[in-house]
């Protein structure tokens, strides 16, 4: 996999909210740093940064993304995404990340992640 191809990989596996595929784009000693609207998140390792994902977007239901991309910069790769769903207690919510990964060796070593926050939504049309 060249280095787009695996971060498109993982966006598919965000889509889908699959965690084995999340933690099978990751290189084992893979880190995540995520810059949320409460605070710093880092975790290490393919399950746990898995876990990450998991915490944030199972609770949705009627989850789907909405808009993605995913581009290189010069050595690194870009993934934007923004996602739509319904939190069970809090209603309609829309959120956008956009992160930077690292790829070594066809994984990802390394996503730097800033996150918009779950933001009230409108229901989709």
């Amino acid at each position: 996999m060249d280095d787009t191809a695996v971060v498109t990989e993982l966006l598919g596996a965000i889509a889908a909210r699959d965690r084995d595929r999340i933690a099978a784009c990751l290189a084992p000693d893979a880190r995540l740093r995520a810059l949320t609207p409460h605070r710093l998140r880092e975790e290490l390792g393919p399950d746990l940064i898995a876990g990450r994902y998991s915490s944030w977007l199972d609770a949705l239901e009627e989850f789907a993304v909405t808009s993605s991309d995913v581009e290189q910069v010069a050595d690194r790769v870009r993934l934007r995404y923004r996602f739509h769903g319904r939190d069970p207690a809090e209603g309609w919510q829309e959120n956008e990340h956009t992160a930077y990964a690292t790829v070594v060796d066809g994984r990802i070593a390394a996503l730097d992640l800033s996150c918009a926050g779950f933001r009230p939504a409108e229901p989709p049309h």
